[in-house]
């Protein structure tokens, strides 16, 4: 038997999803915010918090909204706000073994005025601080620009921050997270070194090692990979042009797997070499998570109809497991297919 728990944006609602029993149920929306597809400029994303069963959903807007999913039929939602009442664009969470205690835990939420935000766990240890606190990491290099996408290191004491111009022209950029010395002021860091990327970035993914950093574009065929311990960076081809959400579905220390429309991709980080995998068919990528994703088959769609048949393949595309058709909704239907939705397994 197998449990799955789909987040799913535009409006946000959690679907849990049964192998055993072939089913797949939905909470009602838990908002109703939808983007407009002509103008998707800030992606919707997901930051999951496995071990509390907390997600975060980050949407571009003044807040990030905290949806604890352990009882996924009536998850408890939680808006966590700065004290500058500035738009949150991008979040990440410090995680790994040893962190030190200023940093263990904290998700860190990046600013459109180009400061970086952290929220530090509460007092009860199961959630978040619904303020951020302490005061926030400026990042000089972007010039109050929005912080696009971050990364942050294991250990929690450096941040890779993917800023833009008004050019188009990206820069990736270290800050250092290590304990401020005059709290609540705002304090100042060398934030170097820096790295132009390819044009119009939307994310940004760091090996488990903290090797490379990979970052990625809508609706192109390349991406710029950096190696932070020689600080050399290189823009490759991959192997088919992401679509809508090229955020690599799994990183490992060596290389990272991509999916567009079905077909499973990767890059070897060290040599740029890129790979086809499988391709399914022409499908829409559903939910992907650390180990799966959850793709509909659009061979399968029968017009007319809210129903869509499923398929869940891991990463790699090479395991795959029919899934019930399942009705999401006209409204669903669309930001199901082009969405960055969250696929975790329970």
């Amino acid at each position: 038997m197998r449990k799955y728990i789909l987040c799913a944006s535009s409006p946000l609602r959690i679907w849990t999803i049964d192998t055993s029993t072939n089913t797949a149920t939905g909470t009602a929306p838990l908002n109703q915010e939808h983007m407009d597809i002509q103008d998707k400029t800030w992606p919707f994303t997901f930051v999951a918090d496995t071990p509390r069963d907390l997600v975060y959903h980050i949407n571009g807007g003044a807040s990030v909204t905290e949806i604890d999913v352990s009882n996924p039929k009536a998850p408890t939602v939680t808006q966590l706000k700065t004290n500058k009442g500035v738009n949150l664009m991008s979040a990440a969470l410090a995680g790994g073994f040893g962190q030190p205690s200023h940093v263990d835990q904290r998700l860190y939420a990046g600013g459109s005025d180009g400061f970086i935000y952290t929220f530090p766990l509460d007092s009860s240890g199961k959630t978040r601080k619904t303020t951020s606190d302490p005061a926030p990491y400026e990042v000089l290099e972007a010039h109050n620009r929005p912080i696009i996408d971050l990364a942050i290191t294991s250990d929690g004491t450096h941040a890779f921050a993917l800023i833009q111009s008004n050019d188009g022209k990206a820069a990736a950029v270290t800050k250092d997270l290590k304990p401020m010395p005059h709290n609540p002021q705002s304090h100042y860091y060398a934030d170097r070194p820096q790295w132009d990327t390819i044009p119009n970035p939307t994310s940004i993914s760091l090996t488990p090692d903290e090797r490379y950093l990979i970052v990625t574009a809508n609706n192109s065929n390349m991406c710029t990979i950096i190696d932070t311990k020689t600080t050399e960076s290189h823009q490759r081809h991959l192997a088919t042009d992401p679509v809508f959400a090229p955020r690599p579905v799994r990183v490992d220390d060596s290389t990272a797997y991509f999916n567009s429309l079905g077909e499973f991709h990767k890059i070897d980080l060290a040599s740029g070499e890129a790979k086809s995998e499988v391709n399914p068919g022409l499908a829409g990528v559903v939910g992907t998570g650390d180990k799966h994703v959850l793709l509909t088959l659009t061979a399968q769609y029968k017009e007319g109809t809210d129903y869509l048949s499923c398929v869940l393949f891991t990463y790699d595309g090479k395991e795959r497991v029919d899934m019930p058709a399942m009705n999401f909704g006209p409204a669903e239907r669309i930001w199901l297919l082009i969405g960055t939705n969250l696929l975790l397994e329970v």
